[in-house]
């Protein structure tokens, strides 16, 4: 008797191209994933739980809809697999919804017409998220990669796939178990060696449980981080938005959002923060904000080429 097959609906407009064009943090010698965009093919080696899993999926469209299907010799129903695939492509979210709630709206219509289809891809590696984020505080993203790379290769694990280095992030345990010194020796700054050491000690001693940031509200994220050094409001936007795909995130002080209301919205200075905020508010932005902002980071990486 054939085991059953199974696969993982994504409802509404769905872009393979958009949504998989935005990577993780990467260098050309060290990359998160594969991506075919041919044949709609991903992969990434990942944790399911703590165990190193080959993430091989394709993305195929069937009768006007769209399905995540692993690919993997035993094709059975992994909760783990599914679960981290839901997460990653925000399957709960719904981009019909979004659309129809801004139809009216002539600057984020424009932005939906223009990238029609495209979901936040996310990284259900929370603790990879917070320390990728924090790494590229007040740094470029050339910089910011390098180190990472350098983290990655101190204390994670690279396999090769078909001539490509993919990396395992390294673990929380294996993090806290780094002295400062070994990270300055990288060119991490002494504070920023110790914002992400000692942030891992916190998650290994059990202070942190991202399991629980699942299913807490932002409020709560937000007031359970901020205590931790290194970790300001910005950093858990980051975490909220592109780990938990919250859709409802706002991350008013974002440069790069401020730029992007200045392109949009054809104002003659960069907005403030406060007025982000007064601007979301008029126009309902609310669950959506999350998705709002992306796009318009989206739209200011495309104008600025």
């Amino acid at each position: 008797m054939e085991k059953p097959y199974y696969e993982i609906m994504i409802e509404g407009p769905f872009s393979f191209n958009y949504t998989f064009r935005r990577h993780h943090r990467t260098t050309e010698t060290l990359k998160p994933m594969v991506i075919d965009q041919e044949t709609k093919r991903f992969i990434k080696w990942i944790y399911l739980g703590e165990t190193p899993f080959l993430l091989d999926a394709k993305v195929k469209k069937q009768d006007g809809k769209v399905y995540i299907v692993p690919n993997t010799e035993d094709n059975t129903e992994n909760r783990s697999l599914k679960e981290y695939l839901s997460r990653m492509l925000g399957v709960d979210n719904s981009l019909d919804e979004f659309y129809h709630t801004f139809k009216d709206n002539e600057k984020i219509a424009m932005l939906t017409d223009e990238f029609h289809g495209m979901r936040v891809l996310a990284n259900p590696d929370l603790f990879e998220v917070v320390v990728d984020t924090i790494i590229g505080q007040q740094i470029n993203l050339t910089f910011a990669a390098t180190l990472k790379e350098r983290l990655i290769r101190l204390a994670g694990d690279v396999k090769t796939f078909e001539g490509v280095d993919l990396y395992l992030f390294p673990r929380p345990e294996t993090v806290a178990q780094l002295e400062y010194d070994q990270l300055r020796e990288l060119s991490f700054s002494q504070r920023k060696a110790e914002y992400i050491i000692d942030f891992a000690r916190n998650v290994v001693n059990g202070n942190i449980d991202f399991e629980r940031l699942w299913t807490s509200s932002n409020d709560e994220i937000i007031n359970e981080l901020l205590q931790y050094r290194g970790i300001g409001r910005w950093t858990i936007e980051c975490l909220m938005l592109f780990g938990l795909n919250r859709p409802d995130v706002l991350p008013a002080a974002d440069i790069g959002l401020r730029n992007a209301v200045r392109e949009i919205y054809k104002l003659d200075l960069q907005p403030r923060t406060e007025e982000v905020q007064l601007l979301a508010e008029k126009e309902n932005w609310g669950p959506w904000a999350g998705y709002i902002t992306f796009y318009m980071w989206q739209y200011l990486n495309m104008v600025s080429k």
